[in-house]
């Protein structure tokens, strides 16, 4: 955490507009990224939170240009399974169930524990439940 007195940081945000417009976009990043992780813990099934947080990390590496030669999403998890449990509130036996039905389902495709190929994102984003387009960058 960082602290500011408020009198000199609106003088540096005057000073700077640059700056302030940073900050805005990365303030309404992160609401984005509070509302999704919101939704995801909501009313959806195990698989279907897997599957969610698999696309948000996807298209988190995808905006870092972590996409192969042939178009697929390659990327390695940033948690272990009893983290993703832990944060989707499930245990770790369904956490590695899910994740086997989706690796032999074809939807990922897994080598390792933790390097994870992802041939369609589309295909992904429909084991969401969600209704959207799934917001992939550009």
């Amino acid at each position: 955490m960082c602290c500011f007195r408020k009198k000199p940081f609106e003088e540096m945000m005057t000073r700077t507009p640059h700056i302030g417009q940073r900050l805005l976009e990365m303030t309404l990043d992160e609401l984005d990224a509070a509302r999704e992780w919101m939704l995801l813990l909501g009313r959806k099934t195990a698989r279907e939170k897997i599957a969610s947080l698999l696309a948000i990390i996807a298209r988190r590496d995808t905006s870092l240009k972590l996409v192969n030669a042939r178009g697929k999403i390659v990327f390695d998890l940033p948690l272990t399974r009893e983290a993703m449990a832990d944060y989707l509130g499930l245990t770790l036996e369904t956490v590695s169930r899910q994740i086997s039905a989706l690796k032999r389902d074809g939807v990922i495709i897994l080598e390792g524990k933790r390097h994870v190929t992802i041939p369609d994102f589309d295909r992904l984003l429909g084991e969401t439940g969600d209704d959207n387009d799934g917001g992939m960058p550009a």
